[in-house]
Protein backbone atom coordinates (compact mmCIF):
# COMPACT_ATOMS: atom_id res chain seq x y z
CA UNK A 1 0.00 0.00 0.00
CA UNK A 2 1.12 3.40 -1.04
CA UNK A 3 1.35 5.83 2.37
CA UNK A 4 1.70 9.31 3.26
CA UNK A 5 2.68 11.50 5.81
CA UNK A 6 -0.33 13.36 7.57
CA UNK A 7 -0.14 16.26 9.52
CA UNK A 8 -0.34 14.50 12.88
CA UNK A 9 1.84 11.98 12.19
CA UNK A 10 -0.35 9.54 11.16
CA UNK A 11 -0.65 7.93 7.97
CA UNK A 12 -2.74 8.35 5.14
CA UNK A 13 -3.43 5.19 2.64
CA UNK A 14 -3.49 5.13 -0.74
CA UNK A 15 -6.22 3.00 -1.97
CA UNK A 16 -6.54 1.51 -5.27
CA UNK A 17 -7.42 -1.35 -7.34
CA UNK A 18 -3.72 -3.08 -6.85
CA UNK A 19 -3.86 -2.50 -2.86
CA UNK A 20 -7.23 -3.81 -2.80
CA UNK A 21 -6.04 -7.05 -4.87
CA UNK A 22 -3.20 -7.29 -2.46
CA UNK A 23 -5.99 -7.41 0.44
CA UNK A 24 -7.54 -10.46 -1.16
CA UNK A 25 -4.94 -12.39 -1.12
CA UNK A 26 -3.52 -11.67 1.70
CA UNK A 27 -6.73 -12.28 3.56
CA UNK A 28 -7.43 -16.33 1.39
CA UNK A 29 -4.03 -16.34 2.05
CA UNK A 30 -3.50 -15.78 5.75
CA UNK A 31 -4.94 -19.16 6.94
CA UNK A 32 -2.98 -21.51 5.16
CA UNK A 33 -5.74 -23.51 4.11
CA UNK A 34 -6.22 -21.89 0.55
CA UNK A 35 -3.89 -19.96 -2.21
CA UNK A 36 -4.93 -17.41 -4.63
CA UNK A 37 -5.30 -19.80 -6.91
CA UNK A 38 -8.35 -21.29 -5.16
CA UNK A 39 -10.41 -18.24 -5.85
CA UNK A 40 -11.19 -15.96 -8.67
CA UNK A 41 -9.56 -12.77 -7.20
CA UNK A 42 -10.32 -10.64 -10.08
CA UNK A 43 -14.07 -11.20 -9.60
CA UNK A 44 -13.91 -11.08 -5.80
CA UNK A 45 -12.13 -7.54 -6.31
CA UNK A 46 -14.76 -6.50 -8.85
CA UNK A 47 -17.59 -8.17 -6.16
CA UNK A 48 -16.57 -6.34 -3.45
CA UNK A 49 -15.82 -3.12 -5.01
CA UNK A 50 -19.37 -2.55 -6.53
CA UNK A 51 -20.35 -3.57 -2.78
CA UNK A 52 -18.08 -1.34 -0.90
CA UNK A 53 -18.14 1.63 -3.20
CA UNK A 54 -14.49 2.10 -1.96
CA UNK A 55 -11.03 0.18 -2.89
CA UNK A 56 -10.71 0.31 0.88
CA UNK A 57 -12.53 -3.46 1.60
CA UNK A 58 -11.84 -2.50 5.50
CA UNK A 59 -15.18 -0.29 4.85
CA UNK A 60 -17.46 -3.54 4.34
CA UNK A 61 -18.13 -6.01 7.21
CA UNK A 62 -16.01 -9.25 7.76
CA UNK A 63 -18.81 -11.32 6.84
CA UNK A 64 -20.12 -9.72 3.78
CA UNK A 65 -16.17 -10.01 2.50
CA UNK A 66 -16.63 -13.63 3.23
CA UNK A 67 -19.88 -14.30 1.97
CA UNK A 68 -18.29 -12.72 -1.41
CA UNK A 69 -14.91 -14.14 -1.14
CA UNK A 70 -16.50 -17.69 -0.68
CA UNK A 71 -18.63 -17.45 -3.87
CA UNK A 72 -15.52 -17.45 -6.21
CA UNK A 73 -13.81 -20.32 -5.13
CA UNK A 74 -12.65 -22.46 -8.14
CA UNK A 75 -13.56 -25.91 -8.68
Amino acid sequence: MSTTPARSGQTDTAFSRETAVAYVIDAVESTGAATRHDFDIDRIVTTVHAMADDWDFDTLQRATFWRITSSFIKL
